[in-house]
C-alpha cells in the first residue's frame, strides 16, 4: 500500500504526518513553528528535521503541504501570513533535492477543504465548500474532489467577500474581528470567542455585537449558497467550539431566508481532528507523477 506526507505548517505548529491511502493517519509528530528559529533556513531546516523523523521516508510516495498564503501552480509561496519567512521561498525544489521525493503546496484552507470534502463531513457529496472561522476566516470549493481555483487562483477567497457593503468577511467574522471589536467597545479583555459569548448574557453591548454577528455569518452562508450552490457547507475552526451560542440559530434562519433551490444545501460541522495533514497527503496522492 502506497503511504503519502502530509504537512500543515501554521503560524503556531507544524504539524506532520504519514498517511495511507485510504487516508488514515498512521504517525503524526506536531512542533512550535517558530521555536529557535532566526531565519528561513533554520526554518527549513526544523521541516526537514521531522521529515525526517518518519519511519522510511523514502518509501513514501509523495509530500504534500499546506502553507497558510497564496501558492502558484503547487510550487511557488508567493504569500504567507504569519510565516514571512516562508515568502519565496524554494520550500518544494529543497525538499526534492534533500529527500528525492516529490513535493506539491498548496493553501492551508484549501488543503483541510479537500479533507473535508473527501473523507470527512461532506464526503458524499459533489460539491463542498468549506469554511474556517478562526484568528482568521479562509475557505475553499471542491468540485468532485478536486480543489476549485477559479480562473486566476482566487475562487472561493471567502475571507474577501463583502457582507456589509464595504468590511470583507474576515473583519466580521473571524474569531479576532470579533474579539477586537468586543474589546474595543467594552474596554475589557477578552481572549476566546468562547468568553465572548459566555459574557453576553450581562452585557447588551455584547448581545449587540453578537446578534450583528450571527447576521454575518448568516449572510456568508446565503452567498455561498447561491452563488457556488454546493451540497453542503462545513464548518471548521478555533470559533466553532462555541458553536451553541449561534450555529443552530443561523441554520434556522438560513433555511428561512435561501432560495427556494439553495434551501437544501446542508449546513455541516468539520469533522476530522487533523484535516490539514490529511487534506496535504490527499492532494499529494493526487498530484503524484513516477519518478
Amino acid at each position: 500500500m502506497k503511504k503519502y506526507i502530509g504537512v500543515d505548517i501554521g503560524g503556531t505548529n507544524i504539524r506532520v504526518a504519514l498517511v495511507d491511502e485510504n487516508n488514515n493517519i498512521l504517525y503524526f509528530n506536531k512542533e512550535k513553528t517558530l521555536e529557535n528559529v532566526n531565519n528561513a533556513n533554520d526554518l527549513y531546516n526544523k521541516i526537514l528535521s521531522m521529515l525526517k523523523k518518519v519511519e522510511n521516508i523514502e518509501e513514501c510516495s509523495a509530500i504534500g503541504i499546506g502553507v497558510p498564503g497564496a501558492v502558484k501552480e503547487l510550487k511557488e509561496i508567493m504569500t504567507c501570513r504569519n510565516i514571512e519567512l516562508l515568502k519565496n521561498f524554494p520550500l518544494k525544489e529543497r525538499i526534492e533535492k534533500d529527500l528525492n521525493i516529490k513535493v506539491v503546496i498548496e493553501n492551508d484552507a484549501k488543503v483541510a477543504a479537500l479533507a473535508e470534502a473527501v473523507c470527512g463531513a461532506g464526503a458524499g457529496s459533489d460539491i463542498v465548500t468549506y469554511v474556517t472561522i478562526s484568528t482568521g476566516l479562509g475557505g475553499a470549493t471542491i468540485i468532485n474532489g478536486n480543489i476549485y481555483n477559479g480562473a486566476n487562483g482566487v475562487g472561493s477567497y471567502l475571507s474577501r467577500m463583502i457582507l456589509d457593503g464595504s468590511n470583507m468577511s474576515e473583519h466580521l467574522i473571524s474569531g479576532t474581528a470579533l474579539i477586537n471589536t468586543v474589546n474595543e467597545r467594552c474596554k475589557i479583555e477578552c481572549k476566546s470567542a468562547q468568553e465572548v459569548f459566555k459574557l453576553a448574557d450581562n452585557n447588551d453591548t455584547i448581545k449587540e455585537i453578537i446578534s450583528n454577528y450571527k447576521k454575518y455569518v448568516l449572510a456568508l452562508l446565503l452567498n455561498i449558497s447561491i452563488t457556488i450552490n454546493p451540497n453542503a457547507i462545513v464548518l471548521g475552526g478555533g470559533v466553532m467550539k462555541a458553536k451553541e451560542y449561534f450555529l443552530e440559530e443561523v441554520k434556522k434562519e438560513f433555511i428561512e431566508k435561501a432560495h427556494s433551490f439553495a434551501r437544501n444545501t446542508k449546513i455541516l460541522e468539520a469533522k476530522l481532528e487533523e484535516p490539514g495533514v490529511i487534506g496535504a497527503a490527499i492532494l499529494a496522492k493526487q498530484n503524484i507523477v513516477t519518478r
